[in-house]
């Protein structure tokens, strides 16, 4: 991002950020938010924080300063702890100078956090493969890559998968609402997969993108986050930025309502969006750390919350009971916002646990869905939350590395299953292949018995 726009990002989130008093940091805080009662500016850009630190890991690597990769590499990980390269060059590095113990400790954060990864296939691990210790946890991080869990092919859509961008459960017509980028469709699906075009972006209804469903159907309305995304077949640079918030009838698909947002420069893309229990729409923005949302009776999107510490959100979902917000952050895991309580953290959880990767978020009953395509193994996980819905009691993985996903993302409940995309990653003539999982697959992860790997490292010692 250029440092221009990064300084307009940072003037647009120091007033928006101030001006939103219901909201205060709880929990870990995100690096730079030392204000206990409102996310602060941090001193410096976190993004041009972390390209200073990869500029100096690659220098470092390429002149074989290994303590300087390390370095480098472990303030990178405590930056952005979901994001598995910086601390697999922290075990590489580890490697080079000659940390065995240092490293198998890394590795089995690694496998703690479901990772899975073959460190064999590095050359910079050569050092450290000639134990017992390293056997027994790199086939450990192996065998988390093995296809396990529950799901079936629902239907296939037809089309490029990557155009997909938008997918809900409408009751009121017992079918699913899936939305395109290219031409700004909104399609109408049956649970078999017959597809039923709605409507279509044009110069009359003025839609972009489809990039965002709810059926709100105990309002009977139909909500669509709409922008001009660079694969719209009428893009045009000039409305970079641009976006709106619709509200359809949802019976009659009639437009009610058009909700702009603010024109102030930044290259705001509107994404997934849910409607809570009191009718607030929360809409998230994918390119920037930025929560918009739209108030019953009011005629205008307006800025919600916005965090410099986050990077982009991706999807969100609701508590109908105790109205919280969940939203996902494709690098920072998920962000837990109470407007109640005026309260905001990061969800937390016992011992290791990684949420980044997140393409898709469903919350039912309690627990959050998640489907993670940007994740290895790419899978779709239950994460069971405690009272105050902030902590993560159990991970419950659903369904993981099948044959069909290829970028799974998205998501949508109908009848006690997730409905989601299994291959939105890839272009293919095969479609776009929607799976189901059942909320109750799976099996609570249980922490593996370490024994022998902990023998290992003893007898390393002595």
């Amino acid at each position: 991002m250029p440092r221009n726009l990064l300084a307009a990002v940072a003037a647009a989130l120091t007033v928006l950020t101030f001006s939103l008093p219901l909201l205060a940091q709880t929990g870990p805080a995100s690096p730079g938010t030392e204000n206990p009662t409102a996310p602060s500016m941090p001193t410096e850009s976190l993004r041009h924080k972390i390209a200073v630190l990869e500029e100096q890991s690659k220098a470092a690597y390429d002149e074989e300063k290994w303590v300087r990769w390390y370095s480098a590499n472990m303030k990178l990980h405590q930056l952005l702890p979901y994001e598995p390269e910086y601390l697999i060059n922290v075990i590489r590095a580890c490697a080079l100078i000659d940390r065995k113990s240092t490293a198998y400790n890394y590795m089995y954060e690694l496998q703690q956090q479901g990772f899975s990864y073959d460190f064999n296939t590095l050359a910079d691990t050569d050092a450290i493969r000639d134990t017992e210790a390293y056997s027994y946890i790199n086939q450990l991080l192996i065998d988390a890559g093995k296809a396990g869990g529950e799901a079936e092919v629902a239907f296939t859509l037809p089309g490029n998968p990557t155009d997909y961008s938008a997918f809900a459960w409408d009751p009121t017509r017992g079918r699913f609402l899936a939305g395109t980028l290219r031409d700004g469709v909104l399609l109408s699906v049956s649970p078999e997969g017959e597809a039923t075009e709605l409507l279509r972006a044009d110069g009359e209804n003025g839609l972009w993108s489809i990039t965002g469903i709810a059926a709100d159907a105990a309002n009977n309305r139909l909500w669509l986050s709409s922008s001009p995304t660079p694969a719209f077949h009428a893009y045009s640079e000039t409305e970079m930025g641009h976006g709106a918030l619709f509200e359809l009838d949802l019976e009659t698909l009639d437009v009610i309502g058009q909700y702009f947002l603010p024109i102030d420069g930044l290259p705001h893309l509107l994404g997934g969006l849910t409607v809570a229990s009191d009718g607030t729409v929360y809409v998230v923005d994918r390119t920037l750390p930025f929560l918009f949302r739209k108030i019953p009776g009011s005629k205008r999107l307006e800025p919600f919350f916005a965090d410099p510490g986050m990077f982009s959100f991706v999807d969100i979902a609701a508590d109908p009971a105790s109205g919280r917000i969940y939203v996902s952050d494709i690098v920072k895991g998920v962000l837990v916002i109470d407007a109640a309580a005026q309260q905001v953290a990061l969800l937390s959880g016992e011992g290791k646990m990684n949420l980044g990767g997140i393409k898709g978020i469903e919350y039912r009953d309690g627990s959050l869905y998640v489907v993670q395509g940007g994740f290895s193994p790419q899978r779709v996980v239950k994460l069971k939350l405690d009272p105050t819905g902030t902590l993560v009691e159990s991970v419950t993985p659903m369904a993981i590395a099948l044959d069909e996903f290829n970028g799974p993302a998205l998501g949508s409940i109908r009848d006690g299953r997730l409905y989601y995309f299994a291959n939105s990653a890839v272009e293919s003539d095969v479609g776009a292949i929607v799976m189901n999982t059942s909320l109750d697959a799976g099996v609570v992860v249980a922490p593996p018995d370490m024994s022998e790997f902990e023998n290992a490292l003893r007898n390393m010692k002595k």
